[in-house]
């Protein structure tokens, strides 16, 4: 267990994994392979694009699961003969780690690109309101 003595880390109750996956990622070494993208087109919307040249939409896979979204891909075996292999074929498997409430809404495979198209769903009980003087609802 990692003990933090920073005051804004004693702020955080009950959220000693996290800071224990923290420690462990800064010392993990991630493959760079597939090259990737990660675009936040606004407040709710996000996007994962992937280099995914040489590979076919058949030979790769998306799922998620307990908050963890994973794409990997297995070329089937080729015989060609190159003189010269420059685009990478290899198997691989990408994970991502989800926030709370963020969900797949479409995949898309176009010129040898990937895109998973992200959404943040905040069910309506967990959405923050606002009163004005009036006790009224703002928001």
């Amino acid at each position: 267990m990692t003990i933090f003595s920073t005051p804004l880390a004693r702020q955080f109750v009950g959220f000693d994994t996290l800071f224990d996956e923290l420690n462990e990622m800064a010392t993990r070494k991630e493959s760079n392979y597939p090259a990737y993208n990660i675009a936040k087109d606004d407040d709710e919307h996000y996007r994962i694009e992937l280099a995914l040249a040489g590979f076919s939409r058949d030979e790769i896979s998306i799922q998620t699961e307990k908050g963890i979204l994973t794409v990997a891909a297995n070329k089937a075996e080729d015989t060609a003969n190159y003189l010269h292999q420059g685009i990478a074929k290899r198997a691989f498997s990408k994970a991502f780690r989800l926030a709370e409430y963020i969900k797949i809404d479409d995949a898309q495979f176009t010129d040898g690109i990937l895109t998973i198209f992200l959404r943040r769903e905040i069910p309506e009980d967990r959405k923050s309101t606002r009163l004005n003087s009036s006790h009224q609802i703002i928001s």
